[in-house]
C-alpha cells in the first residue's frame, strides 16, 4: 500500500533549494532504523508537494512516521486519491510552544525539531529519554524535546534568559491546566569554583497521573556540564552553536568571544559533553559553516574523544539561513 506525506510549505521557507535532500534524508535515517519502506519519491499533486512511500504496516509505523519534522498530513493514496490517516499524536504538551517565543537568534523550530528527531531515530532507546542541550538559550530546543515526552535539562550561561524561561513555562503550564511542581536550587563547585541556580520542573498532566517529566534550566557556563550532571546520564545532547553573529542583546550582556566562536566554545566544552553523554547516545550539533569548515569541525571531535558519524544521510542537511550563516549538524557518539 502506498501512503502520502504533505509537505507543510513551512519547511521550503527554512530551506529553500535545499528542501528536497533534507526531506529525503530525515526520511531515510527513520527508514533505516525500522525498514518500512522499499520505495519513496517526491511527486506534486494539485500544486501541493507530498513525499510518497509504500508501507505495509502503517499502524505499527505510524507514531515514528508523524515525527517527521517535515509533515503535515498523513494519507492513503491509491489510484490518485488520497485518504486521510490521523496522525498518531504522542505531543505531552502542544508543541506550539516553540513558535510562541519570539526573540532575535532564535534557532528554526523546524530545524530544532529536524535535530532532535535525528538523535532519536539513531538511538535504540525509545522511553525516558534524557535530552540535553548544553547551549540553550530560551530552551526551543527543551520544548520540542518535552513534547516528544523527554526529560529536558538545559544550560545557559546568562541568567537573565533562564529566569525568562522558567517564568515562560510556569505561565504555559498554568494556562495549559498542567499540574507541576517547581522549585530553585543554587549550587557552587569545589572550592567555589563556580555558581549556579537550577530551575526544576515536575509536570505531570493530571494530579493522578504518575508520567512524570523533568524540565530543568541552569544558569552556568556549560564548561562545567559534567559537574552538575551525572556521567553517562544522556541518551541525546542536542546544540545550535554560535553563529558568529551579534544578535541584538537579549541578555543585556556583552558577547564575548566564547559566547561567538564556535571553535573556542567547542574546545573548551566537548570533554565536559562528552562525560555527561552515554555510551550509546548521540551528539547533534549544528554550526555555521562559514566560520568552522566541516573537515576542522571533525578534527575537534575525534581529538575529544567522540566518533564522527557520516554516512550519506547525515551530510546532507547543510543550507543557506542568509547572508552571512550557512548552517549544517554534526553527528558524532563517544
Amino acid at each position: 500500500m502506498d501512503y502520502a506525506i504533505l509537505i507543510n510549505p513551512k519547511h521550503y521557507l527554512t530551506y529553500n533549494i535545499n528542501s528536497e535532500k533534507i526531506i529525503f534524508s530525515e526520511f531515510n535515517i527513520l527508514n533505516q532504523k525500522y525498514n518500512f519502506s522499499k520505495n519513496i519519491k517526491l511527486t506534486n499533486i494539485c500544486g501541493l508537494n507530498y513525499l510518497i512511500f509504500d508501507c505495509e504496516n502503517i499502524e505499527k509505523y505510524n507514531k515514528y512516521i508523524s515525527k517527521l519534522s517535515f509533515l503535515l498530513g498523513l494519507f492513503e493514496y491509491k489510484d490518485n486519491l488520497l485518504k486521510p490517516i490521523e496522525k498518531n499524536n504522542l505531543e505531552y504538551i502542544n508543541n506550539n510552544i516553540s513558535s510562541l517565543l519570539k526573540y532575535s537568534g532564535k534557532t528554526n523550530e523546524y530545524f530544532t525539531k529536524l535535530m532532535i528527531n535525528i538523535g532519536s531515530f539513531l538511538i535504540e532507546k525509545e522511553d525516558n529519554i534524557n535530552l540535553l542541550d548544553p547551549i540553550c538559550g530560551k530552551g526551543t530546543s527543551l520544548y520540542e524535546g518535552l513534547s516528544q515526552s523527554y526529560n529536558c535539562y538545559g544550560i545557559e550561561i546568562a541568567a537573565k534568559v533562564v529566569d525568562e524561561t522558567a517564568v515562560f513555562l510556569r505561565k504555559f503550564l498554568e494556562n495549559e491546566k498542567f499540574k507541576f511542581k517547581y522549585k530553585k536550587e543554587k549550587f557552587s563547585g569545589a572550592n567555589k569554583s563556580f555558581k549556579a541556580e537550577k530551575n526544576i520542573f515536575e509536570i505531570t498532566k493530571t494530579k493522578e497521573s504518575k508520567d512524570i517529566k523533568i524540565f530543568e534550566v541552569v544558569s552556568i557556563n556549560t564548561i562545567y556540564s559534567d559537574k552538575i550532571y551525572k556521567k553517562d546520564y544522556f541518551d541525546i545532547i542536542v546544540g545550535d552553536l554560535p553563529y558568529g553573529v551579534k544578535h541584538s542583546n537579549i541578555t543585556n550582556e556583552k558577547q564575548n568571544s566564547f559566547t561567538r566562536s564556535p571553535k573556542e566554545l567547542l574546545e573548551s566544552s566537548l570533554t565536559a559533553w562528552k562525560n555527561v553523554l552515554n555510551e550509546n547516545g548521540v551528539l547533534i550539533l549544528s554550526w555555521n559553516t562559514f566560520l568552522l569548515k566541516r573537515k576542522y569541525f571533525e578534527e575537534i571531535l575525534k581529538s575529544k574523544g567522540f566518533k564522527v558519524l557520516d554516512n550519506e544521510n547525515l551530510i546532507n542537511f547543510g543550507h543557506r539561513v542568509d547572508q552571512a550563516i550557512n548552517r549544517d549538524l554534526i553527528v558524532a557518539k563517544k
